[in-house]
């Protein structure tokens, strides 16, 4: 089981190509998660209705873009704090014995060389009971001159 939490939406689309292309050259499956942020003043449980509806939109596109690779995917909407996006990505993992974590994240150079991630992604790669690959993005086209 190759695990991918959802997050920005470019950086999603090639993890998402990462992990299918994996998981279907090893015949594994796929698990989708869209992360529901709760602010830290409300229950984890609060009622987010049309949130969840919208995830669960934005998880039925994604799963199918991942059965067009022939993967079987599910998904899953996790609750998480703001930062705190590794616990629940943990538990899902452990909870479907996961082999991989592919996680699309941006790289912000303004944060420096010491925090290059957001919080999230940090706490991702602290909490995750298995290898995470970090998928920066798809790299730039380079276009040459036509002499």
């Amino acid at each position: 089981m190759v695990l991918v939490p959802l997050l920005g939406v470019e950086q999603t689309r090639h993890a998402l190509d990462l992990a299918c292309r994996l998981a279907s050259d090893r015949g594994s499956r796929v698990l989708l998660l869209a992360p529901l942020y709760v602010d830290w003043e409300l229950p984890l449980d609060a009622h987010f209705e049309q949130e969840e509806a919208a995830l669960r939109i934005e998880l039925a596109r994604e799963r199918a873009l991942a059965e067009s690779y022939g993967v079987g995917a599910h998904t899953r909407i996790v609750r998480a704090r703001p930062g705190e996006l590794g616990r629940g990505v943990a538990e899902a993992a452990a909870e479907v014995r996961a082999s991989l974590i592919v996680l699309g994240a941006p790289v912000d150079s303004q944060r420096g060389f010491r925090r290059p991630f957001s919080r999230d992604v940090w706490s991702v790669l602290n909490d995750a009971p298995c290898p995470v690959m970090i998928a920066t993005g798809a790299p730039p086209r380079v276009e040459r001159a036509v002499a």
